[in-house]
């Protein structure tokens, strides 16, 4: 059933006959290249926000408050972020499975001929692993 012709998710790249897809390659983490414009749009945006709060915000502050103002946007708020942000970057969330394997290559193609989804009974058909 399709509601509102909305598309199917996408989970796999899928074998769509002679032309297929583009090529893609298999991500370790958020440090993989090419950086998808999302991450670019992130680190600009964090950016941003510290130029705006340190440069502006911060300084507008009556002098009595700036230390706390410096002290709690930074050192905890700004430093707290950062450190979770490039925790989360920098993990692999692949299954222990997943990564016994190489996935250096190119990513496999998903053919819904075969398979109606991607996972089945346990198994991913594009990984080849039990999950």
């Amino acid at each position: 059933m399709n509601i509102c012709n909305k598309p199917p998710n996408k989970t796999a790249p899928e074998d769509l006959g002679e032309d297929g897809p583009k090529v893609q390659r298999a991500r370790r983490n958020g440090w993989s290249w090419p950086l998808h414009p999302f991450q670019i749009i992130t680190w600009l945006l964090y950016l941003f926000f510290a130029l705006v709060g340190f440069g502006i915000l911060v300084p507008l502050l009556p002098l009595h408050w700036l230390p706390a103002g410096y002290i709690v946007s930074f050192g905890v708020c700004f430093i707290y972020h950062l450190v979770v942000h490039l925790t989360a970057v920098s993990i692999d969330p692949a299954d222990a499975k997943v990564r016994e394997k190489n996935y250096l290559g190119p990513l496999a193609t998903f053919n819904r001929n075969q398979h109606a989804h991607v996972i089945e009974n346990h198994h991913c058909h594009v990984c080849d692993v039990n999950v």
